[in-house]
């Protein structure tokens, strides 16, 4: 880890004198932020996530390209290729009228066929293993990127985000426009997200159509849970904030209003494998609102749309 430490380059900039900013964790950065949204605020999330109506909480598999790619070219230069040669010499061992000319000509032909045939296998194993991510997260979520209540939860949301990572001379709206639209987290009794990152290997081709990298994290806890629901780094040192002082790694107590900020890839974009985390099971109930944001603008769907940035 420290050694990964040192490859890690700079994480974006934030307002450091915003209110309540509260370092937790150094290297990797992790603030937490104490009242970032007021009761009211939290209460109208809530509200807002039950009317749209909450869905089961997609799971994607990020860096499935990479991991297709790395295991087809390990598949090529490995397997594939000896099961060719032996294929070939099989093929013509016994065959006295065979020259190195046909011995060649099966081990190509050979070659084609177990490449296409692992390749097929590959895309198995990926769609399967896309399948199984879904046992990783149980909760239920909806999408708020309506903005014209201008005093509503998701409004003061995004207008608190936009002050945390822009400065005194930055332009909201455009801060704002490389958000994804704040998602609001429900998880009912036992319901869990297991250990994962947010940020993704293959970015670059993966979140081409969702602005890129996630470069930040910022976690809102809607209501305060009392037993259950801790948000836990499992590569990180305990520095508990609010929670089982017996933990070894680096929890966060949900407190409604407080917020969680973490920088799932340094600014340049490069994957920090040290903030993968997850959501303990919970026992209470518990609701979070989320915002990630990315490298460069988010268009819709999954950023807000230029009439919602307007009213920031």
């Amino acid at each position: 880890t420290n050694l990964f430490a040192t490859m890690m380059g700079p994480r974006i900039p934030i307002n450091e004198d915003f209110d309540g900013l509260k370092r937790i964790h150094a290297n990797p950065d992790i603030f937490v932020i104490e009242n970032f949204l007021d009761e009211s605020s939290c209460k109208d999330l809530i509200e807002k996530a039950r009317t749209k109506k909450l869905e089961p909480s997609p799971v994607a598999y990020a860096g499935w390209t990479e991991d297709f790619k790395d295991l087809v070219e390990l598949a090529a230069k490995g397997p594939v290729s000896w099961f060719a040669i032996l294929g070939a010499w099989l093929q013509t061992k016994d065959d006295p009228s065979a020259s190195q000319f046909d011995l060649v000509i099966h081990g190509v032909q050979n070659y084609v066929v177990l490449l296409f045939l692992a390749v097929g296998g590959i895309a198995a194993f990926t769609k399967l293993r896309a399948d199984g991510l879904k046992e990783m997260r149980t909760s239920t979520s909806t999408t708020l990127d309506d903005l014209n209540d201008s005093d509503g939860g998701t409004t003061t949301f995004v207008r608190r985000a936009a002050d945390l990572f822009g400065s005194s001379s930055s332009d909201a709206a455009r801060d704002a426009s490389l958000f994804e639209a704040p998602t609001v987290i429900r998880y009912e009794a036992g319901q869990v997200l297991k250990p994962h990152f947010d940020a993704n290997r293959s970015a670059a081709t993966e979140d081409a159509n969702r602005g890129g990298q996630t470069l930040a994290t910022l976690l809102v806890y809607l209501n305060d849970v009392e037993e259950g629901g801790l948000t836990r780094f499992g590569k990180l040192q305990a520095n508990t904030v609010g929670a089982d002082s017996e933990e070894t790694k680096l929890t966060v107590k949900p407190k409604l209003g407080d917020a969680l900020l973490f920088f799932p890839a340094d600014a340049s974009g490069t994957f920090d494998e040290r903030t993968e985390h997850e959501g303990c099971p919970a026992v209470d109930e518990k609701w979070i609102a989320r915002i990630w944001r990315h490298t460069v603008r988010v268009p819709p769907p999954y950023g807000l749309a230029e009439e919602a940035l307007a009213k920031i």
